[in-house]
C-alpha cells in the first residue's frame, strides 16, 4: 500500500469526521446534536419539503369540516368525501417524508440536492416504497401476536430504517426487508434505544409548538354552537395550520436522525464511512495539487 502523503495526512485529520461529511459512527448524544447542526445548516431544504405536504394537509383536512357544515348533504356523501380527504392527506404525508429521507440522505454524505430533485426521486420510487412498507407490516404484527413489548423488538427490526433502505439504497419488496434485518439484528437493542430517545425529544417539540393549535381546535369544538359559521370555520383552519406548521418543523429532525442512525449502522457493519472517503479519495488528490 502507497504510503499517505503529507498533504493527504493533513487533509484526513483537519477534515475528518463532520467537516469531511462521513458518515462515521455516532454515541446517541453526537447523533442528537448532529441531526440538530444539519437540520439548522439546511433548513430552507428540509423546511420546505416538510411545509409542501402540511400546507396540502390543512385543506385537506378542511375540507370533512366543511361537508359537515354544508346544509343537506347526503350522509353518505360526507363518509366517501371524509374517506377520500384523508386518504390524499396520506399519500401526501408519505410522499413528503420520503422527500426529506431522500434529501438528508444526500446532505450525509454531503452530495448536492435539490427542491424538485427530491421529489422527483421520491416519486420515481413510491410504488416500490409503498409496497415494501406494506409487506413489513406483517412480520411486524407478530410482535403483538407474541406480546405486547414485542411490537417495539419487531418494529425495531423491520421498519426502523426502511424507508432509508428503499430511498437510498435502490432495493425494494423482500430484499429491502432482508436487507434491513440484517442491518439491525446485531444492534437492534442499541437501535431501538435511540429510536425512543429520539421520539421522546420530537414528542416533547410537538407539544411546545403545537400547544395553540390543539387548545385552539378544542376550544372551537366546546364553543361551536354558540360561534357564527364563517368563525368556526375559520378558527377551524387557523388552529389546524398552527398544527401542521408544528409538524413541518418537527419532523426533518426526525428524517434526520433516523438517516444519521441508518449511516450509523452501515458503518459498523459495512465500514461504509471508509467506503465513501476511499470513493473521494482520487479527488483529494486533484484538489490539492
Amino acid at each position: 500500500m502507497a504510503e499517505m502523503t503529507s498533504v493527504q495526512r493533513e487533509w484526513l485529520i483537519r477534515e475528518f469526521g463532520r467537516r469531511l461529511q462521513l458518515p462515521y459512527p455516532m454515541g446517541l448524544l453526537e447523533m442528537l446534536e448532529e441531526s440538530l447542526e444539519l437540520y439548522r445548516r439546511y433548513f430552507p431544504l428540509l423546511f420546505g419539503l416538510a411545509l409542501v405536504p402540511a400546507l396540502l394537509s390543512v385543506f385537506l383536512a378542511f375540507f370533512p369540516t366543511l361537508l359537515q357544515t354544508t346544509p343537506g348533504l347526503y350522509t353518505a356523501l360526507f363518509i366517501v368525501g371524509f374517506v377520500v380527504s384523508y386518504l390524499l392527506t396520506a399519500i401526501v404525508a408519505f410522499i413528503g417524508y420520503g422527500a426529506q429521507i431522500w434529501a438528508a440522505g444526500k446532505i450525509v454524505l454531503g452530495q448536492p440536492v435539490g427542491f424538485g430533485e427530491a421529489w422527483v426521486a421520491v416519486l420515481r420510487r413510491a410504488v416500490a416504497l409503498f409496497f415494501t412498507l406494506f409487506l413489513a407490516i406483517f412480520p411486524t404484527m407478530a410482535g403483538v401476536l407474541l406480546c405486547g413489548i414485542g411490537v417495539l423488538v419487531t418494529t425495531t427490526l423491520f421498519f426502523a430504517v426502511l424507508e432509508q433502505v428503499v430511498l437510498l439504497e435502490g432495493v425494494a419488496y423482500f430484499r429491502a426487508i432482508a436487507r434491513h434485518v440484517r442491518l439491525v439484528w446485531n444492534d437492534w437493542l442499541k437501535v431501538l434505544g435511540f429510536l425512543l430517545v429520539a421520539y421522546l425529544v420530537i414528542v416533547v417539540a410537538q407539544l411546545l409548538l403545537g400547544w395553540g393549535g390543539a387548545m385552539g381546535l378544542m376550544s372551537v369544538e366546546i364553543a361551536r354552537e354558540a360561534l357564527p359559521l364563517p368563525t368556526y370555520l375559520s378558527l377551524v383552519f387557523i388552529s389546524n395550520l398552527w398544527n401542521q406548521l408544528a409538524n413541518a418543523l418537527v419532523m426533518p429532525y426526525w428524517s434526520v436522525f433516523l438517516t444519521l442512525l441508518y449511516f450509523d449502522l452501515r458503518a459498523r457493519r459495512e465500514a461504509h464511512d471508509l467506503q465513501v472517503l476511499l470513493q473521494r479519495w482520487e479527488t483529494l488528490g486533484a484538489a490539492k495539487s
